[in-house]
């Protein structure tokens, strides 16, 4: 059977949180709001901007003006950003073992293309979804369906890999199981779900679950 792993990509492949909570920063402050906690900007890297924005007192009237000048820094931004020591390393051992991967991602997919081939990371993936820059497709089960649609994979023949809960309730939404990683930006009581099969703290553990689910998976013809 082909197995199919979806990979979120902010806080599960890579740590991206210096660029974002300085394009937020600038964001806010393009439309007057200066002071911001630290750990509320954190909070957002992941789930689409639109609803980030208006958590964080944007007005309605001016998200498209923030979610502009936010895109304006994140030119830069996207590459302050680190790979997660050992992902590398499951993606090399995944792909070897006949697993077909892809990133489905609530960025917009042309970022998050980029940011795969700054850091050569694009070669292990088969496909990209993200978002759309219009935000058409931008919540986490749309991206999933997207992305099990361009495979052609059915959801019991995928995994869904992620750090927060929008990656665990949208795969569940799609009939994707999923595995938690607490490296990202999530908290681990934030993972419930009977369509989790675990949370992992490491990549190596990562590996690990992946490779006994897909042993644990009766053939399909």
């Amino acid at each position: 059977m082909t197995r199919y792993c979806l990979f979120d990509l902010d806080g599960t492949l890579t740590d991206p949180e210096t660029g974002i909570v300085a394009s937020l920063r600038h964001a806010l402050s393009a439309v007057g709001i200066m002071e911001v906690e630290h750990e509320r900007l954190r909070a957002m890297i992941g789930p689409p901007l639109p609803e980030g924005f208006l958590l964080l007192g944007v007005p309605p009237e001016r998200v498209d003006e923030a979610i502009h000048a936010y895109r304006e820094r994140y030119t830069d931004g996207m590459y302050e950003n680190e790979v997660i020591e050992g992902i590398p390393a499951v993606l090399e051992a995944l792909v070897a073992d006949g697993w077909t991967l892809a990133v489905a991602t609530s960025k917009p997919a042309v970022y998050a293309e980029k940011i795969l081939v700054h850091f050569g990371l694009d070669g292990f993936f088969a496909y990209v979804a993200g978002a759309t820059l219009d935000g058409s497709r931008r919540h986490k089960a749309d991206v999933v369906r997207h992305a099990l649609d361009t495979l052609g994979a059915a959801p019991e023949a995928a995994v869904m890999i992620g750090d927060r809960r929008e990656d665990v309730a949208g795969a569940a939404a799609c009939g994707v199981r999923s595995i938690a990683v607490t490296w990202g930006f999530g908290e681990a009581a934030d993972f419930a779900d009977p369509g989790l099969i675990a949370v992992v703290d490491t990549p190596e553990r990562l590996l690990q679950v992946l490779s006994q689910t897909a042993a644990a998976t009766p053939p399909r013809d």
